[in-house]
């Protein structure tokens, strides 16, 4: 290892999420960046955001899972249709750091006006304020917006999210998601408050379309088996509260979206979470999500490696 690798090491590791010159120093660019692109007119902010995302297409290994990943759901396309979604998938992310960063702040007045709900299903999610219920979604479109619809209906939705290890980021997107009526909970911990946080009457959000680490359990994800979090379905059923799989897409017209949702348990009985009984449910949730995403897969993550962790690694 290069003392370079070496120093930035240490540096992480002594100040991971903590404050102080050095992490305020190093958080200065990433500040002076967002402020530059709030000068910017709308569209002209996207296009920087959404190419400076897209050389994510020029690392090897990403590009590398994406294909993978895409020859596993959509196995009809050709090659080179493929990494065109690829492409415009990385160009995507751009669009959804630049929409929270700045976009969205700009919008928050009459933020809902530019959301399009599928049929029922505003009716449904204001039916289920101050009863506690898990949503579920996939990175899928404006994700971090989705939350912020749930946010402006009223639903107090908490997300477990890990911090970023720069403490002055970190704090930039709490304060930056407090503003929506939504509530960052810290990973250490968080089965504990998501329950007390639900048995009060908020919603909890979560994804279960990234790699878990932690005991996971493999359900399938476009037909591979695949390392997923159990705590969704597993709330669900210890609770009995109601279980929505929902997601965000943004529309052809800049700077609105539509919003879709299905809810797949009403909840009131409570159950054992067992292992083939989380199974069953969390496959019910992917075959939704993977029916939108199949949809609209310009608009999917798929340069995350879903499938790390194999069978008997963990």
């Amino acid at each position: 290892m290069s003392r370079l690798r070496q120093l930035r090491k240490r540096i992480r590791r002594r100040w991971k999420r903590k404050p102080g010159l050095i992490p305020w120093l190093l958080y200065q660019p990433m500040r002076v960046f967002v402020a530059f692109l709030r000068l910017l007119p709308d569209r002209w902010m996207f296009a920087l955001a959404r190419g400076l995302a897209g050389l994510a297409w020029c690392f090897p290994r990403r590009r590398r899972v994406g294909r993978f990943h895409l020859r596993q759901a959509l196995p009809a396309l050709s090659e080179k249709e493929r990494d065109s979604l690829l492409r415009e998938s990385c160009r995507q992310l751009g669009q959804e750091a630049a929409e929270i960063l700045v976009y969205g702040q700009r919008l928050r007045d009459g933020f809902l006006d530019r959301v399009e709900f599928s049929a029922g299903c505003k009716e449904q999610l204001l039916s289920l304020r101050g009863k506690g219920a898990i949503f579920v979604q996939g990175h899928l479109g404006a994700f971090e917006l989705g939350g912020a619809v749930l946010g402006q209906l009223g639903l107090d939705p908490a997300f477990p999210m890990r911090m970023p290890n720069n403490y002055y980021l970190g704090q930039d997107l709490v304060a930056k998601r407090a503003g929506w009526g939504v509530t960052l909970l810290p990973r250490q911990g968080a089965v504990r408050q998501m329950m007390k946080h639900l048995r009060q009457g908020g919603s909890v959000v979560l994804a279960t379309d990234q790699n878990a680490h932690h005991a996971p359990i493999f359900v399938p994800w476009f037909g591979v088996p695949a390392a997923t979090e159990r705590a969704a379905a597993s709330l669900c059923l210890k609770l009995g509260t109601p279980l929505v799989v929902f997601w965000c897409l943004r529309s052809a017209q800049l700077g609105c979206w539509s919003f879709g949702c299905v809810v797949l348990t009403e909840g009131g009985e409570r159950q054992e979470a067992t292992d083939e009984a989380v199974v069953a449910l969390t496959s019910r949730m992917h075959q939704h999500l993977e029916d939108v995403i199949r949809a609209h897969p310009e608009q999917y993550l798929w340069i995350h490696d879903r499938y790390r962790t194999r069978p008997g690694e963990t």
